[in-house]
């Protein structure tokens, strides 16, 4: 399984955790994706908000044609989304790229 952004044909943007087959999409842990404004007219910020929280498991089925596109996410989304709905490791930035590390 594999944290995934997935844009559903509802319009609604969800990460989970994923297994896929020809038929359907497994999701875990769920999170909508939020568009969060700024009261005082500042940047426009994303958090998560629970999806299907009436669900008594944490995993759904989605049909493969209900969804748009899979992507993975940007690391930060990840990161966020590992806090609050799933292990809640995050993966700190490296200071070196692979090549960078090998020759200093």
């Amino acid at each position: 399984m594999a944290i995934k952004l997935l844009r559903l044909k509802s319009g609604e943007d969800i990460v989970a955790d994923i297994d896929e087959n020809e038929e359907f999409i497994t999701i875990e842990n769920p999170a909508q994706v939020v568009p969060m404004g700024d009261p005082q007219g500042g940047t426009m910020q994303m958090g998560f908000g629970p999806w299907v929280p009436f669900n008594k498991g944490n995993k759904v089925e989605i049909r493969r044609d209900w969804t748009v596109f899979i992507i993975t996410p940007a690391d930060d989304i990840v990161d966020n989304y590992r806090q609050a709905f799933g292990s809640g490791i995050v993966v700190p930035p490296t200071r070196f790229t692979s090549k960078q590390h090998l020759t200093e």
